[in-house]
């Protein structure tokens, strides 16, 4: 896989965090009312920052940190050989209250996952704004994306740029793919598809499918032929399962090919199954595999890949029922009142970037007022406490400390996404 490797220096790391959750979203310091817009938020023009973002991110080329890339550090790497000494150094680099990886040979670089991200970005930019320069710009992104397939199958699939290690588990490789990546480089080609019509972004989706359903390990859990995360484990999440139930059933319908509906069928049923009497998810099967519990990003991958199969299915079909009271649980125990996301249904702190851009893209995917509302809410407060006015977002908000360090994955592309589905949630309102 092309690294595109860039060297320069971005080490921003660690603030204190301000006591109390209460603040609401009261414009920044310097920000007036009467500046404020009726589709301003905390002061700010999403689409100006929106564009300011996107404009950060594409003046580095899309290259950057993510908070589990230190492996990729040729010092730690020599030395991590063993899954308890490469959970220790990916870890002890991601929770460092400073930026490590300047001094440890880190190189910034592009993920394949916040490629598809970004490219989702201004796919989504183009179909706002018919301006050709978005749609120019996503099509560059997705031929990096085709270029740099997994060397390790025939189809299309995707991994990490980084050596990753989830627990002692199992261990995955830089380059080698999962399900959970490839699902969000795949949607990228389907989405162009829609837009443009080009076949070749078609073959490209449906190459990614045939990899999803033949190519992912299967566990026998509860009765249902469940998916792994990767080629090479036995690790069951849940969200995963519903990630790609979601794609299969999105290119089966698009395609008529019964074998992936039918596929994405067996995977939604195993995915209501594990719904809890609380209405939320466990992140793995056994939940005891995970530190996890009802976590908030999670959740929300969960909930977005159910919205599209649940949608039109009578208020008492199984899948239907699962969806409503899913969201719920997710509405009403993972947001503070002044939209601050929080980490898990009963733990509020780390306020993390990942769970206020996933909340914002599942919040406004529904012709809800409420739901809109509360996705005001959270991008508010993501406004107010993780933008920098620079256009980069930071991490997280800890108990002790901030994380301002600039992650292009974790970060960027993911808040670029939110807010390109935020600004077509409300394009049409008044």
């Amino acid at each position: 896989m092309e690294r595109n490797a860039r060297t320069k220096e971005n080490g921003k790391g660690w603030t204190q965090s301000p006591e109390g959750d209460s603040r609401q979203d009261e414009p920044r310091e310097g920000v007036t009312e009467h500046h404020i817009a009726p589709h301003r938020v905390a002061g700010y023009d999403p689409k100006v920052v929106c564009e300011n973002a996107l404009g950060w991110a594409r003046d580095r080329d899309y290259a950057g940190y993510d908070p589990y890339d230190g492996l990729n550090s040729p010092f730690l790497s020599a030395v991590a050989r063993h899954w308890l000494l490469r959970l220790v150094a990916m870890h002890g680099v991601r929770a460092f209250p400073l930026n490590l990886r300047p001094y440890l040979g880190v190189p910034e670089e592009r993920n394949p996952k916040g490629i598809g991200l970004f490219a989702r970005a201004y796919l989504n930019r183009y179909e706002q704004t018919d301006e050709g320069r978005y749609l120019t710009e996503a099509e560059r992104l997705l031929d990096w994306l085709a270029d740099n397939t997994s060397p390790e199958f025939d189809t299309p699939s995707w991994g990490y740029n980084f050596d990753w290690q989830n627990s002692n588990k199992f261990f995955l490789p830089a380059g080698h793919p999962c399900g959970v990546v490839t699902v969000f480089c795949a949607r990228a080609f389907l989405h162009h598809y829609r837009v443009t019509g080009a076949e070749r972004s078609l073959e490209f989706a449906r190459g990614a499918a045939t990899f999803l359903r033949e190519d992912i390990g299967t566990e026998t859990v509860r009765g249902f032929d469940a998916l792994t995360y990767t080629p090479y484990d036995s690790y069951v999440a849940i969200n995963a399962n519903a990630l790609v139930a979601g794609y299969l059933w999105s290119v089966g319908e698009l395609v008529g090919e019964e074998r992936l509906l039918e596929r994405a069928r067996e995977l939604f049923e195993f995915v209501v199954d594990t719904q809890t009497d609380d209405g939320g998810w466990y992140y793995s099967v056994p939940a005891s595999d995970s530190h996890l519990d009802y976590d908030n990003f999670h959740t929300g991958f969960v909930l977005e890949s159910l919205a599209e199969y649940a949608e039109g299915k009578p208020p008492d079909h199984p899948v239907r029922r699962a969806y409503e009271r899913g969201m719920t649980f997710h509405r009403e125990h993972h947001f503070e009142p002044n939209g601050a996301p929080k980490f898990e249904h009963d733990t509020s702190r780390p306020y993390d970037i990942h769970a206020s851009a996933q909340a914002i893209i599942t919040f406004t995917r529904r012709d809800d007022p409420a739901d809109r509302e509360l996705a005001r809410r959270v991008l508010a407060w993501t406004l107010n406490r993780l933008y920098d006015p620079e256009g980069y977002f930071y991490r997280r908000v800890g108990r002790a400390f901030t994380d301002t360090t600039p992650y292009i994955r974790w970060s960027q592309a993911w808040m670029c996404l939110a807010l390109s589905e935020y600004l077509g949630a409300i394009e049409n309102e008044p």
